[in-house]
């Protein structure tokens, strides 16, 4: 049988041979969905990295107690933290499912000038990002962050990771592999809206010290464009992590 994954709360701490109660949506999805008894194994999940190989040893009304078998460090993970700036879209909700398989650590949404779609489902894009994060074997669920003005989220990634990449649609010279800096320690993607960025917000951003590229000749959709962006720079960091640098 497949052993399925669940999540709890970040801020609960795992460890072998401790006991952990599960309640809410991750209790009736094991019990009252997947039919789950005492007895039956599970991965827990805290977003520490780590997989919680556990056993249910009871089920109650309302949750299911399990016990801590063994832990293992997620191999699906990426070594360093890469987040996702995205102007509000549409399709926010492909563009979150597909980061989360990725490896996307953060997922953030702004309003730029031609910004379509203000309005976002923040906590509907939290739900497709547990599943996903399930679907491909990760222990980490991206956060999702409400959508803030362009301004503001660019000086958040500049500030908060160490690389900062910036995908603009008239670009044609440089590309993710040219500029990619395999001794940062955090990456971040900017990605724009259906209406693609104004001038002033590429300048904005390059004066702050992204790195504008392009990710080709063809204009990409906007989710297109970051599930690219995202593998193309998931691919370099990989890549190093491998050859030891």
């Amino acid at each position: 049988m497949e052993i399925k994954r669940f999540f709890v709360e970040r801020t609960r701490l795992l460890s072998v041979g401790a006991t952990a109660d599960i309640y809410g949506e991750e209790y009736r999805h094991a019990i009252k969905v997947s039919r789950y008894k005492v007895g039956y194994s599970l991965i827990l999940s805290n977003g520490d990295g780590y997989d919680y190989f556990a056993k249910i040893t009871a089920i109650g009304k309302d949750h299911f107690t399990c016990v801590v078998e063994r832990a293992e460090k997620n191999e699906n993970e990426l070594e360093r933290p890469l987040a996702l700036y995205l102007c509000a879209i549409e399709k926010s909700d492909i563009a979150v499912q597909k980061a989360t398989e990725v490896g996307a650590s953060e997922i953030h949404l702004m309003i730029s000038r031609f910004t379509n779609h203000v309005n976002q489902n923040v906590e509907r894009l939290e739900r497709i990002a547990l599943e996903s994060a399930k679907q491909c074997g990760r222990a980490v669920v991206p956060r999702i962050y409400p959508p803030v003005p362009f301004e503001d989220g660019v000086k958040d990634a500049i500030s908060r990771f160490e690389q900062t990449i910036f995908c603009y649609e008239s670009a044609r010279d440089e590309r993710v592999g040219d500029v990619f800096d395999p001794n940062s320690s955090s990456y971040a993607l900017i990605v724009g809206s259906e209406g693609g960025f104004h001038e002033d917000e590429v300048a904005f951003a390059a004066d702050g010290g992204a790195k504008v590229v392009t990710l080709g000749r063809r204009i990409l959709r906007a989710e297109t464009a970051c599930i690219a962006g995202l593998v193309l720079i998931a691919n370099e960091m990989e890549k190093h992590e491998n050859s030891g640098n």
